[in-house]
């Protein structure tokens, strides 16, 4: 304001800040001084105010409202991890075989696998697979492999019984028993296997039909056709039956 001092009515004037310092008030006054920001929030300082910076995990005024991550993030626990809000965070609680803030790392089973010596420990997602050299089989290569010495037939199937360590032979058609060397009588299992009345003779491994005249085939399932080679003269027509032919003569003009 305007003001009057002296004999001589000297003017003098003063100015007068409210937000600003200084003797032309330009120097903007620290609102952050008193500031209300929580949490870790930084003040940010303004024209007679001020705001407030908050850190992850806050929000609001004065940072003192939780930000409920895992709603605004339905992703951040990855792998099937199920999101738990916490005050100022949150927490993944990971399923079988994983591990991490969020769930990203998968556990290594090997760490403690008891794979043989020899034997390539493969991790898997809350398992491990042993990989077994030569010779030696079972779920952790802590067998010998019973196919080496070739017990089952020729023509058979080896397998090892990943428990006991036992040779298993899958037999080809025609042969049982624990090695499949043992032939299997197909002419006496159940019902001839020859038809039409064929007779059933036994084979390693199989067995062969003697069929009746006018049938072939390996069971005799086949109906010869005698009249596929034309027995029939003169322009009659034959008629096939079983084991022969009948020929209708053409009736004679007169």
């Amino acid at each position: 304001g305007d003001h009057f001092f002296g004999p001589h009515k000297e003017k003098f004037y003063f100015i007068i800040c409210d937000c600003f310092s200084g003797q032309h008030c330009e120097q903007n006054i620290d609102d952050c001084v008193d500031h209300r920001c929580q949490n870790g929030g930084a003040c940010v300082d303004g024209v007679n105010t001020y705001n407030c910076q908050c850190r992850p995990h806050w929000t609001g005024q004065f940072c003192t409202e939780d930000v409920d991550e895992c709603q605004m993030m339905p992703n951040l626990c990855q792998n099937g991890g199920t999101c738990h809000n916490t005050h100022g965070g949150y927490h993944c609680v990971c399923v079988n075989g994983w591990m991490g803030d969020d769930c990203s790392e998968n556990i290594n089973d090997c760490a403690n696998a008891a794979c043989h010596n020899g034997a390539t420990c493969h991790d898997r997602v809350a398992s491990f697979f042993c990989e077994c050299p030569h010779g030696r089989t079972g779920l952790l290569c802590h067998l010998d492999d019973a196919c080496i010495s070739n017990p089952c037939q020729k023509g058979s199937n080896c397998d090892t019984n990943p428990v006991n360590g036992k040779a298993i032979c899958t037999c080809p058609p025609g042969y049982t028993g624990s090695a499949c060397n043992q032939d299997i009588d197909e002419c006496f299992l159940g019902a001839n296997p020859c038809e039409h009345g064929g007779s059933c003779m036994n084979t390693m491994g199989s067995f062969q039909c003697s069929c009746h005249e006018g049938f072939s085939g390996p069971r005799c399932e086949i109906d010869i056709n005698e009249c596929m080679s034309n027995p029939c003269k003169n322009d009659a027509t034959c008629l096939d039956r079983i084991g022969g032919f009948h020929c209708i003569c053409m009736a004679r003009s007169r």
